[in-house]
């Protein structure tokens, strides 16, 4: 149902804007964003301090953002006239909050002192049904009754995301004097792009007073008695769908812990001999239970969003590999994740969305700085390798599934995506694929290395485009190496064989250009010149991934990226400590990349080379235990680990981000083996191999095809042995194969 907002045109009063030059917030504030309190209802999200404030006002890594704008850029609790002191925080599946809050001393009016940790504050917040809930009790200990003089400031910026990410603008939109309405205070902001938007913050019981923007109580409380606040905030986009009614705290919260226990029980359970790996896997799942976004007409099919605060959308090459990550959890992410991307593949040719025809997007906003196109992200195509990765993912998701109606549903996607890759990928005609930005707003580098500074050759000049990278080749290959045989399994043999042959002839043409003599390695990519980007990186190990090499290159890789210039103790980086352009501390060149550790293990694991799949498995492991619900970040620096060191944090990552939280699960695919043929009704599982910290591993209710299985891991020495528990629905073959190293 389509409403308008409830706009009372005379009592709005333009008043400047909250920031008048929004980069002072961004940065005069110090990140703090792995350390927040993050909760997530899809791309709605809240970042708080661990207080549950929204402070300093308008710094960039907290906030209520919603349609990638946000809606709250201050909140603040003050009791008696100062901050609340934190006794604790934590987080429950990343949609509820419970902190733990107490006052310092405070003097009454009769100057009697309310001593230390008499009060006890419990500051409940929770997302749901994309509204903010602030839920607070107060509690007295003393033995006579307190007066309490109780503060919530509010301020709303209605910055865009990329506003908060410090883009500067030439105008902003108009900013009116909050309304206050009864129970209510409701600020109001029209965008460049004419839409009005509302944030309503609702309170009960009713203030004694509205100052501005600051709602106050005066409560007495007689001693061990409780008393409770509820502030409900609303955000609202004109012309959106319209939120009724004003379900309170507990109900809410009563249907977010019934979704995530249907999502939990449609998923596959892990159990195993580490209770702290146990809690990482715990936290992996409810950050994917989190990041889906809902789609489609009626909301029923979901596409995994990329990560939070920076990335809470759908990202084409981010979904796509988070989905074929959480395979093992659960196939049924995947499948969704197919189709809304195909919902949005491109269908022409528009330079200021670097859009062609069979793309898959790269990233999809909604917010004011889109719609008035300031920047082209709606959709967004600038990305070179989600196409190939679709097509990967597609078959993939099949080998799980054997979902005979997505494979119909999706081919004609697959032969448009096939038909971008021929007629659009190789820019130049040299039989590689390349990227060139288009759209004068778009990325410059178009892989998932998309920094600006990227990708340089050794001497620090930047690559000049067309710019062909390494592993996006061999996801070329592996695309059409899959889809000839998934095409050939639904009748279409032509270009089945068609398909195998440029495979084969791409596998060639690569080793002849790309590879390094001097170096024994890889190049990261070619540039519009056609000359090597000779830096040892992480890129070529994507390679392994693709399966594009013969066993001998495959062998130099894996022991090239052991070295201690690759890894650095707790991971292996983005780039090698011995090229004059590595930085630790930067975004791509050195930092350390979960999801890219775990894609790089799952290639060498392909290839049989457990031994450094395990290694990075159990530096992810140490990695994970410095970080907030044990959960590794979208990256972190690539400094070197020496005894006793904790890892260092790279100031801005995202928490959680999809595909790092997804890494655990390829991870276990990986060195457990994992490997099905839903298709042929099989599973097979071949040389197991569990990693030093888990001595038993058990995995129920995981899918392949139409049965549920139930397996167990034990380790015993070198050798680990799997059990096959059970399996119910239809009936499956398991093959437990040992090969020798």
């Amino acid at each position: 149902m389509n409403a308008k907002l409830i706009i009372p045109n005379r009592e709005l009063v333009e008043i400047p804007p909250p920031y008048p030059e929004p980069r002072v917030a961004y940065q005069n504030a110090e990140p703090r964003t792995v350390n927040n309190l993050t909760l997530i209802d899809g791309k709605t999200f809240l970042s708080t301090t661990l207080s549950g404030d929204i402070m300093p006002p308008g710094a960039p890594d907290v906030g209520f953002f919603f349609d990638d704008t946000r809606f709250l850029s201050r909140v603040e609790l003050r009791v008696g006239g100062s901050r609340t002191v934190v006794l604790s925080s934590n987080t429950e599946q990343t949609f509820v909050s419970q902190i733990e809050l107490t006052t310092g001393q405070r003097i009454l009016r009769d100057n009697f002192e309310i001593p230390e940790n008499t009060v006890h504050i419990r500051r409940e917040q929770l997302l749901a049904s994309d509204q903010f809930y602030d839920h607070l009790t107060f509690e007295n200990f003393n033995l006579h009754e307190v007066l309490l003089e109780i503060e919530m400031a509010y301020e709303a910026d209605f910055m865009d995301v990329f506003q908060v990410r410090g883009v500067t603008r030439e105008r902003l939109g108009h900013y009116f004097k909050p309304v206050v309405q009864g129970d209510s205070i409701i600020f109001y902001y029209r965008g460049l792009d004419g839409i009005m938007r509302e944030s309503c913050i609702r309170f009960s019981p009713h203030p004694e007073r509205v100052e501005s923007t600051t709602a106050n109580w005066r409560i007495t409380l007689p001693p061990f008695k409780r008393t409770q606040l509820q502030i409900n905030v609303v955000p609202q986009v004109e012309a959106k769908r319209c939120r009724a009614g004003r379900p309170d705290f507990a109900q809410q919260l009563r249907l977010r812990r019934e979704a995530y226990a249907a999502w939990e029980s449609h998923s596959a359970h892990f159990n195993s001999s580490n209770g702290i790996f146990d809690k990482i896997v715990g936290t992996c799942k409810g950050d994917f239970h989190a990041l889906q976004i809902p789609e489609g007409c009626e909301g029923k099919e979901h596409v995994i969003a990329a990560g939070i605060p920076w990335f809470a959308t759908m990202f084409g090459r981010d979904s796509i590999i988070a989905a074929y990550q959480s395979l093992l959890l659960n196939p049924q992410l995947a499948t969704e994740t197919l189709r809304v991307l195909a919902r949005y593949q491109g269908a022409e040719r528009d330079d200021w969305r670097d859009e062609e025809p069979g793309k898959i997007l790269h990233e999809f906003r909604e917010g004011e700085m889109t719609r008035a196109r300031e920047m082209p992200f709606g959709p967004y195509y600038g990305s070179v390798d989600a196409t190939p990765l679709w097509l990967i993912l597609l078959s993939e998701t099949f080998n799980w599934t054997a979902d005979e109606q997505l494979v119909q549903d999706m081919l004609p996607h697959a032969y448009r995506a096939l038909d971008w890759i021929d007629h659009y990928g190789d820019l130049d005609g040299d039989g590689f694929i390349e990227y060139q930005r288009r759209s004068p707003r778009g990325l410059a580098n178009q892989g998932w290395k998309d920094s600006w500074d990227a990708i340089l050759h050794r001497d620090g000049e930047v690559a000049k485009p067309p710019i062909a990278l390494s592993e996006v080749q061999g996801y070329v290959y592996e695309a059409k190496y899959r889809m000839a045989s998934l095409l050939r399994a639904f009748g279409d043999t032509k270009t089945a064989e068609k398909l195998k042959k440029e495979a084969a002839e791409m596998a060639r043409r690569f080793e002849k250009a790309f590879w390094m003599p001097g170096r024994g390695f890889y190049a990261l990519a070619l540039d519009g010149g056609k000359r090597k980007v000779e830096v040892i990186s992480s890129n070529p190990g994507h390679l392994l991934f693709t399966r594009m090499l013969a066993q001998e290159r495959a062998r130099a890789v894996c022991e090239r990226f052991m070295r201690p210039d690759m890894f650095s103790g707790w991971g292996w980086r983005t780039l090698s400590q011995e090229e004059g352009v590595f930085n630790p501390l930067s975004y791509h060149r050195g930092s350390v990349w979960p999801h890219d550790n775990s894609i790089v293990a799952h290639g060498m694991a392909l290839y049989e080379f457990r031994d450094p799949a395990n290694t990075i498995f159990e530096a992810l492991f140490s990695a994970a235990l410095n970080f907030r619900d044990y959960r590794l970040p979208e990256l972190f620096c690539g400094i070197e680990r020496r005894e006793f060191d904790r890892t260092v944090q790279y100031p801005v990552s995202c928490s959680p981000q999809a595909w790092a939280s997804g890494a655990v699960f390829l991870l276990l695919t990986s060195v457990l083996g994992i490997r099905p043929s839903a298709q042929r009704k099989e599973l097979n599982i071949v040389s197991p191999t569990l990693p030093r910290f888990l001595d038993q591993l058990n995995i129920r209710n995981f899918r392949v095809g139409d049965s549920r299985v139930d397996l167990d891991f034990t380790r015993r020495g070198e050798r680990t042995f799997c059990n096959v528990v059970d399996i119910r629905g239809e009936k499956l073959l398991v093959n437990v194969v040992f090969k020798k190293k």
